[in-house]
């Protein structure tokens, strides 16, 4: 067994001692730490302690990028580490989004994308198992087909951007949904139209007032933060504090 292998079989023991003084050596050594987590990523599913570990080790450059970050194209492709750290989510994300685009009907518009991706692709919204952080993360909602209205409205804005498509998100209380030339269209709906009276009354079981206040399109940093809050909630309710301070901190930066 090589230093790597004993190492590995060291993190299935529940031992507290041997658990921190695993923390303890890879902490400070970040070659050992970072051939550690790539033998065990490419034998499948790490152990949730080394997993934290790495999380731990990355949170300060993952906060750091996340505020950098301007754009959707950015941002997006950072949360998903998150999840399982250390990988490149940006390359194969943006070649699956270039790919919806080319699929896209010739001449489309607003509806036309969302007819595309709810009916054709399959994009819903979860109402099954809603507060599931993979609602958030684009690579999972791009390979399950399902996620938050914030998710799924920002596939659609960014597969419109690609066919320069002038699309926009709404951010709404409790609620993100797309408008264009069109009109108003919930995603998490499959792709629905939606009335403006129909905006102001959602609106108006939060706080009392109608929609206007919240129209005006939502740049791509506020939806990145507003990402960020989800799954920041998200993890809480699961009692994944690592995560959920992680979380917390993109959501500020």
């Amino acid at each position: 067994m090589d230093r790597i292998d004993a190492i590995l079989a060291l993190f299935e023991d529940q031992d507290p001692l041997v658990q921190e003084s695993l923390v303890t050596r890879l902490g400070v050594d970040a070659e050992l730490l970072e051939r550690t987590w790539t033998t065990a990523i490419a034998r499948g599913e790490p152990a949730p302690a080394l997993v934290q570990l790495v999380l731990r080790a990355d949170a300060e450059a993952l906060v750091d990028a996340f505020a950098e970050a301007d754009d959707l194209d950015s941002g997006l492709w950072l949360l998903p580490r998150l999840h399982v750290p250390r990988r490149d989510y940006r390359t194969p994300g943006l070649a699956a989004l270039d790919d919806l685009a080319k699929r896209v009907p010739a001449d489309a518009d607003g509806g036309v994308i969302a007819d595309f991706l709810c009916n054709d692709c399959g994009f819903v919204g979860d109402h099954q198992d809603y507060d599931n952080p993979l609602n958030s993360l684009m690579p999972w909602v791009l390979e399950r087909r399902i996620g938050l209205p914030i998710s799924l409205t920002v596939l659609w804005v960014l597969v419109g951007r690609r066919l320069g498509i002038e699309l926009d998100a709404i951010a709404l209380p409790k609620h993100v949904l797309g408008r264009w030339r069109g009109g108003y269209i919930d995603m998490f709906e499959g792709g629905r139209m939606v009335t403006r009276e129909e905006l102001d009354s959602r609106v108006g079981r939060f706080d009392g007032s109608g929609a206007a206040p919240y129209l005006a399109p939502a740049s791509d940093r506020a939806l990145l933060r507003r990402m960020a809050r989800n799954l920041a909630s998200s993890y809480q309710r699961r009692d994944e504090k690592v995560r959920a301070t992680i979380a917390h901190g993109l959501a500020t930066s």
